[in-house]
């Protein structure tokens, strides 16, 4: 369990959701938040008294579809709550993992300390308690438009009221059940808190922060493989850098990602700079080498923007209705949808499917007849898992077409969905898929380098080439072999 985090009206990062998410970080909700939370439910409150709020009127149209007007009527305020969260109870497929759906609970959480969702103080304090205390939602995975998480946070809304199912220590159990092992007794709704739970983007949000946190982690990778195939391809075996890789070139590039980029695989292969490259002379690299900072930076500068994104719209009220606390009333708009967040979703993708196609033609030059290391008797990886490689690549270059541009109006509305929810699952898989295209490359090249270790090498890449050894010496094949080089490169597939 790492520090606590906490949750207060400064920024919120992504790294603060993978902690939360995956490290099991505890939350904490800090008085300014708090104050911020009361002052946004006390509009709430205010509006609600003047008019006996008790029951939904007529559906609104336009962006705010779906929603009701109040009107004064009979019925219990936490009974009509809990209608809206059933109405937004469409989640269909696999439930989401425990990090997964922490980060749901996380985003909206973080939210909510904006003070524009009109959330009951001991509300926002009982859904940081769930995650302090272990208790996570039971989420479907499949449901969202990207205007409005609804179907993934309405199970959120659920649990708290002591509906559904949460997962406590591994085990699936009945909401009320797992609440009671905790000490926690189901809250009711009261008005509009339906609304401030279903009524924003934290499934984007939060999954979309894992997912970059494991995009920047796999783009660091891919210098690394970068570094093992150069190595391992190149004629004389020590894998030589151009001119291009060198520091007055490298300077004039507007990219943070392939200065990195090119500094990190420099640092691995730990050799000089050749001097030749003028025009009319041969690179034996070629452009596998030559290029890779550009490719592999440009992924790096797009998780980087991405993740920008992410943390602004965390940053932001984007709730609707929103609570204005500058003039006390609460403003309907379009804050909702996603198309920023599914734009960079989509971009991410074409991103990954172009490292991974460079990674692909690395492999080629190993294990393709250009060098070929069969004869030396040390190969242990088989001859054919390249092409197993190149299956995946096929898969994501139709994996970088654009949700965005595919994408139907909502029924409710004349607006496009912007199906950034879409565009984030298809972007976890691609994802997944530059991990297992990467791991390929890697064991491909540590067994063309074979068993031994050389002085001239850098301890990063002989810490590198060890792991992958080893992984490699214990005969294990297909997707355990792939689980077990990614596991020695300290890098997290799912």
């Amino acid at each position: 369990m790492g520090a606590p985090v906490v949750f207060g009206t400064g920024p919120i990062s992504v790294d603060d959701l993978v902690a939360v998410s995956r490290d099991d970080a505890i939350v904490v909700l800090d008085t300014a938040a708090l104050d911020r939370i009361g002052a946004g439910r006390a509009i709430v409150d205010r509006q609600t008294a003047a008019v006996g709020v008790d029951a939904p009127g007529p559906p609104s149209r336009g962006p705010g579809a779906g929603r009701v007007a109040p009107r004064t009527a009979t019925l219990d305020a936490s009974a009509v709550e809990e209608r809206v969260v059933h109405d937004r109870r469409g989640g269909i497929g696999l439930p989401l993992s425990v990090d997964r759906a922490r980060a749901v609970v996380a985003a909206r959480l973080a939210g909510w300390t904006r003070g524009a969702s009109g959330i009951r103080l001991e509300t926002a304090v009982f859904v940081a308690e769930l995650l302090n205390r272990g208790v996570t939602p039971v989420i479907p995975s499949i449901g969202s438009v990207g205007d409005g998480d609804q179907t993934h946070l309405a199970p959120v809304a659920t649990l708290v009221i002591g509906q559904g199912e949460a997962v406590l220590a591994g085990e699936r159990l009945s909401a009320r059940v797992a609440l009671s092992r905790v000490g926690l007794a189901p809250l009711g709704l009261a008005v509009h808190e339906a609304l401030a739970f279903v009524h924003h983007n934290a499934y984007s949000l939060g999954v979309g922060a894992l997912a970059l946190h494991r995009l920047g982690a796999l783009s660091r990778l891919a210098d690394t493989t970068s570094a093992l195939s150069s190595r391992a391809g190149a004629p004389s075996g020590l894998g030589e850098r151009g001119p291009a890789f060198d520091a007055t070139v490298l300077a004039g590039s507007p990219s943070a990602g392939t200065r990195a980029s090119a500094e990190r695989i420099t640092e691995l292969l730990a050799t000089p700079v050749r001097a030749d490259g003028a025009r009319g002379e041969r690179d034996p690299d070629g452009l596998r080498l030559r290029a890779t900072p550009q490719i592999n930076g440009a992924l790096a500068d797009e998780v980087t923007a991405a993740v920008l994104l992410v943390e602004a719209t965390l940053a932001t009220a984007s709730d609707d209705p929103l609570v204005d606390q500058a003039s006390g009333v609460l403003r309907s708009g379009g804050l909702l949808h996603g198309a920023r967040l599914a734009r960079a979703f989509d971009g991410l993708r074409a991103a990954v499917a172009h490292t991974a196609a460079a990674a692909e033609r690395r492999l080629a030059r190993i294990d393709g007849g250009e060098v070929d290391h069969r004869e030396t008797g040390h190969r242990l990886v088989p001859h054919r898992l390249r092409q197993s490689a190149a299956d995946l690549v096929a898969e994501l270059r139709v994996l970088a077409t654009p949700v965005v541009a595919t994408g139907v109006p909502d029924e409710a509305a004349d607006d496009p969905a912007s199906f950034a929810g879409t565009s984030l699952r298809l972007l976890e898989r691609s994802t997944a898929l530059l991990a297992d295209v990467l791991a390929v490359e890697a064991v491909v090249a540590a067994d063309a380098l074979g068993p031994a270790e050389h002085d001239e090498w850098s301890v990063g890449f002989s810490v590198a080439h060890a792991g992958l050894r080893s992984a490699i010496e214990q005969e294990q094949h297909g997707q355990q072999l792939v689980a077990a080089a990614l596991a020695a490169l300290g890098v997290d597939r799912s």
